[in-house]
């Protein structure tokens, strides 16, 4: 297909001519069932001729969706790098597609006769977040055309985020060890994970690493917070007591609050519609504001993981390919749904399921990035040194080009 048919073309006649191939019961699927059947019926030999159409079926499927990318690059779509990648539009559905890394990737699918955009293509096993994780490196070290400056750049942002999620991981591991202690000694019910603040706020923290000063002022201005505002932030003491058996609303168990609301509700002759509203309601004020909010980021973070496991495929070949890598998906997955039943309904269970999936996140997260812990400080020096050079020769190029120019307007030279 030369550039003007492929100009004239539609790019969801290409998606969909793609999906007859590849689609759920389309023809990928339909002849892979006759090779099944024959294979069961021992004439597996009389399809043998038609074997290359399996693989053919797939790149096909894939090479539409390219050129169908192209054309959605050049009208400016933002999902067209990442379908050009390989991508397929199910799979993007809700995902976050950041215009930053966006940006250089379409810009060089719809250069795509100037430029090799072969960078962008999805690699053996890659999920969504792994490939955006990969293209500013791999963008940087094709613009500089230096492939250190790139590897430099691609580590810089994965060793990033191991700084901003280990860390974090190890500390709920120690402080759910810390309270399941206090817990089981009969020392303290369990609270909810990350509801610090409203402790501090109604002056019942007791931790020793807040300093007092801190604890006196979060008091202070608990104090002075209207009565509604602070319950709705901080989340309801009264209902907690009354529906869950707890003093603070960050000890209650929202599910049990919920249920008990509930068959209050139905008892009371309530609808459907309103015992489960009553439920869900009373549960989300006993929360607060701060600790919804944190139920809802859980969520998502656990959900962006889950699809990010389903796109590595079997779990088998995906621990061959990625090893602690692998694991390292899978528990921080873990982790955030473990986290997020913490919020919810802090048990010992949940708890301890927090405890278990952070340590296992943490200690995969850094054996799996070890090697570029380790090359990491090389990698800088050598691009250090690349930028050096090509900040000298600039310099270079500018006093020959001083040099010409005052040769060039002196009457006497």
């Amino acid at each position: 297909m030369s550039d003007s048919s492929k100009r004239m073309a539609n790019p969801l006649d290409l998606e969909h001519l793609a999906k007859l191939f590849d689609g759920r019961g389309n023809l990928g699927d339909k002849l892979d069932e006759a090779f099944t059947r024959a294979t069961r019926l021992g004439v597996g030999d009389k399809l043998a001729v038609l074997k290359p159409m399996q693989s053919w079926t797939g790149e096909t499927a894939v090479d539409l969706r390219r050129r169908a990318a192209i054309l959605r690059a050049e009208n400016g779509d933002p999902k067209a790098a990442a379908l050009y990648a390989g991508f397929k539009p199910e799979e993007l559905k809700g995902l976050t597609l950041p215009p930053d890394a966006m940006l250089i990737a379409n810009a060089s699918v719809a250069s795509g006769d100037k430029f090799d955009a072969a960078w962008l293509k999805r690699k053996p096993g890659e999920t969504y977040q792994d490939w955006l994780q990969r293209i500013p490196g791999d963008a940087a070290g094709k613009v500089s055309g230096n492939e250190n400056v790139g590897e430099v750049v691609g580590d810089y942002i994965q060793l990033t985020a191991l700084a901003s999620t280990v860390p974090a991981a190890f500390q709920q591991a120690a402080l759910g060890i810390y309270y399941l202690n206090k817990h089981f000694k009969g020392e303290a019910f369990l609270r909810a994970p990350g509801t610090t603040l409203s402790l501090l706020l109604k002056g019942q923290s007791t931790s020793n690493f807040i300093p007092a000063q801190v604890k006196r002022l979060a008091l202070r201005v608990g104090s002075r917070m209207p009565a509604p505002l602070l319950d709705a932030l901080t989340g309801k003491d009264t209902l907690a007591r009354v529906l869950g058996g707890r003093q603070w609303a960050w000890e209650a168990n929202l599910i049990r609050v919920g249920n008990r609301a509930a068959r209050l509700n139905r008892a009371a002759g309530a609808s459907r519609l309103g015992v489960f509203t009553s439920g869900v309601g009373t549960a989300m004020r006993t929360a607060g504001w701060w600790r919804m909010a944190g139920i809802g980021g859980g969520l998502v973070s656990t959900g962006i993981g889950a699809v990010d496991i389903a796109q590595e495929g079997n779990p088998v070949t995906a621990f061959k390919r990625e090893g602690a890598g692998y694991v390292a998906k899978v528990s921080g997955t873990a982790f955030n749904a473990s986290l997020t039943l913490a919020m919810i309904a802090p048990t010992p269970v949940t708890i301890g399921a927090t405890v278990a999936t952070g340590l296992v996140y943490g200690v995969s997260s850094i054996v799996a990035n070890r090697k570029s812990l380790k090359e990491f400080p090389g990698k800088v020096a050598d691009a250090g040194r690349w930028a050096g050079q090509k900040v000298g020769e600039g310099a270079g190029k500018l006093v020959d080009g001083a040099k010409k120019l005052g040769s060039a307007l002196n009457p006497f030279d």
